[in-house]
């Protein structure tokens, strides 16, 4: 049951975050802080909130 909440939690972030591949850095700001919110809050955990990092990591490296 964990592993779905975490599926769906992963899936709205990315959605709303790097839809698009493409984030500025206040988008980036704003993605770190949900993510960290997500992991806290228990609905991810650590692996995936590395994972959602490296995602807007990767978002804000196209940007530039």
């Amino acid at each position: 049951m964990e592993s779905k909440k975490g599926t769906a939690a992963m899936l709205e972030w990315r959605e709303r975050f790097v839809g698009t591949g493409i984030a500025s850095e206040w988008d980036y700001e704003q993605a770190l802080v949900c993510a960290e919110q997500l992991e806290q809050a228990g609905a991810i955990n650590v692996g995936e909130w590395i994972e959602l990092v490296k995602l807007a990591n990767a978002a804000l490296v196209r940007v530039r």
